[in-house]
């Protein structure tokens, strides 16, 4: 899971500019993105029991705005690796606990709506 995040976060270091975001692996568990501004940052912690996304630093409007585009590509992300394919549920890298629109409340809370 972490591998498939951190590649879908290294692809997504340019947008919307070149240099917008630094992908960095700080541990086994964690992906941190920082923005250009150096303002604020995110990490992505992906635990036994769930995936958790932490804001650190006084983000700018600019940050905020450009940490929602992200998030949105990573809940995709994440909606294709427990949804898409044929795989078996039991055979997925994640399984969501339980059916319903968990992604969906989500990204219900995030300040820009997707695109």
């Amino acid at each position: 899971m972490r591998v498939v995040l951190g590649f879908s976060l290294i692809g997504l270091q340019n947008t919307p500019d070149q240099g917008s975001w630094k992908a960095n692996q700080s541990s086994d568990t964690v992906l941190d993105m920082v923005f250009r501004d150096n303002s604020a940052m995110f990490s992505i912690t992906l635990g036994e029991d769930g995936i958790s996304v932490d804001r650190y630093g006084t983000p700018s409007l600019p940050y905020l705005l450009q940490e929602s585009v992200i998030l949105h590509s990573v809940l995709d992300e994440i909606d294709s690796i427990a949804d898409e394919g044929d795989a078996e549920a039991q055979d997925r890298l994640l399984q969501l606990e339980e059916e319903g629109d968990a992604i969906e409340e989500a990204r219900s809370t995030l300040p820009a709506r997707r695109a």
